[in-house]
């Protein structure tokens, strides 16, 4: 193998570092605006969103690095396999960069889980939010307004009235 394809495993395992902390560092913003959703705190809301945005951004700079990098070594290695992970190409670089891309790789997999796990907890609290929001503006709405529907007959549709008639004496 010769010194360039090194050299393109070194710079794969670099980007993959610098991902890596992104990731962990877009878990962190999900774990905080957990706290954030609790305590509900727009102005902290719309910052979480903003750095979660950067998070992002910066991770989708490095995937396309990334990919660029993966495509060159794929073409230096006359590999036919366009599909080829970083598993199977791992096994062409010498032994400590085969190590890194493993660590690599396990690390990302496990960051990636932990941020879908935290995505979907946050989303279930956002869902029971909106839920409790629609219940009080459902709630103040019969209170404000009698919701008097008329049938085409013409007749005040009552299946809309809560409460009980406890007495008809003035």
């Amino acid at each position: 193998m010769n010194d360039e394809i090194y050299s393109l495993y070194d710079s794969l395992i670099s980007i993959l570092e610098e991902e890596i902390e992104i990731y962990r560092k877009f878990h962190d913003c999900l774990v905080h605006e957990r706290g954030i959703l609790a305590g509900g705190s727009m102005e902290e809301l719309y910052e979480s969103n903003a750095r979660k945005e950067g998070c992002i951004l910066e991770a989708r700079v490095l995937e396309e690095a990334r990919t660029d990098i993966v495509d060159t070594i794929r073409s230096k290695l006359d590999h036919a396999e366009k599909n080829a992970g970083l598993l199977h190409l791992s096994s062409y670089g010498n032994s400590s960069q085969k190590k890194a891309l493993r660590e690599c790789r396990s690390l990302l997999r496990s960051l990636v889980t932990g941020v879908n796990e935290m995505n979907d907890k946050n989303k279930v609290l956002l869902d029971s939010s909106i839920q409790y929001v629609q219940k009080s503006i459902d709630f103040l709405g019969q209170l404000f307004s009698p919701g008097a529907i008329y049938m085409n007959s013409g007749r005040l549709k009552t299946a809309g009235v809560h409460g009980n008639l406890l007495s008809k004496k003035g």
